[in-house]
């Protein structure tokens, strides 16, 4: 098992690469060439170009199932859902079946009220709770794809 963070705008790597040192799993962090910094230890690093979708493509070239991915792109998620990968946000939220539809058609009339000059509320700001769900659902995605993948 791997896990996979769209790393480019991704406000808990530092819990991540700590807490996954406890479990034998390997951590990659995918980011683009302009996100560049310090690297951690026992961390693997891809750098990819700087166009457009770069990180997710690599991450959907690279993924296997019962993987794990965070990342807050709908998109990426709803398609690794299809290769059976599990997916998490940065804020905890996870991405199944059954609630990626609702998500992708809210992005697409967000979208769609922005591209006719309507302004749309961006997401709130990161609490505490976030945190605290995210810890916990990422624990939770953790144990399950370790089970899963020694069965």
């Amino acid at each position: 098992m791997t896990i996979y963070v769209d790393g480019d705008a991704c406000c808990v790597k530092e819990y991540i690469i700590d807490h996954s040192k406890k479990y034998p799993i390997k951590v990659v962090i995918v980011i683009s060439i302009c996100h560049v910094s310090n690297h951690q230890k026992d961390v693997e690093y891809i750098i990819v170009d700087n166009e457009n979708q770069s990180v997710d493509m690599m991450i959907m070239n690279k993924v296997q199932r019962n993987d794990v991915v965070i990342t807050d792109d709908y998109g990426l998620a709803s398609l690794l859902l299809g290769k059976q990968v599990l997916c998490l946000s940065t804020r905890g939220f996870i991405y199944t079946q059954e609630n990626i539809e609702d998500l992708l058609i809210r992005r697409y009339i967000n979208m769609k009220r922005m591209r006719g000059g309507n302004k749309v509320k961006g997401p709130s700001k990161r609490s505490k709770e976030d945190d605290i769900t995210f810890i916990n659902n990422f624990n939770k995605i953790l144990q399950k794809s370790l089970y899963s993948s020694n069965i």
